[in-house]
């Protein structure tokens, strides 16, 4: 089988290197942009639990964390026939000029129907929710609509 390539983007925040881990790892803040609720426990291995409007719940762990440059989230997507896809997002930030450049990597997607509806529901939610990150960033407006799930089989 082919191998799939990871999902790869970079943004940049109008904001400090630090701010922007803050958003990546504080529940308060991840609130402000990407889900619901969170609960962190912000050290390498320490558990995570993402809830997003909907519903949709992921419980993981974390798998490195340096800040305010690196840090990654084992992914675990449990859909609701019990199908589970486990892959690792890894956030590297750095300073350029006054803000930061934060670069994604979502990574170990495997062939197959299921793999790719994933892929393509995690590509372009990180791009809905990193876009979001910067209005919430650079114009305290959160873009989010009240109907928007966060859930990777959602249509």
């Amino acid at each position: 089988m082919a191998k799939v390539p990871p999902i790869g983007m970079t943004f940049y925040y109008n904001a400090p290197v630090a701010t922007v881990f803050e958003a990546l790892t504080a529940p308060k803040q991840l609130a402000k942009w990407f889900v619901a609720s969170a609960e962190v426990e912000a050290e390498k291995g320490g558990a995570f639990r993402f809830v997003w409007q909907g519903g949709y719940t992921m419980e993981s762990r974390i798998k490195s964390f340096d800040p305010p440059r690196k840090v990654a989230f084992t992914w675990v997507d449990r859909w609701d026939d019990g199908t589970t896809f486990k892959t690792l997002a890894r956030f590297d930030l750095r300073r350029k000029g006054k803000g930061t450049l934060l670069t994604l990597t979502h990574k170990g997607f495997k062939a197959g129907k299921e793999w790719i509806e994933l892929y393509g529901a995690i590509q372009s939610g990180w791009a809905y929710f990193l876009l979001n990150l910067r209005s919430v960033l650079e114009h305290g407006t959160d873009l989010r609509s009240a109907g928007d799930l966060g859930d990777p089989q959602a249509p």
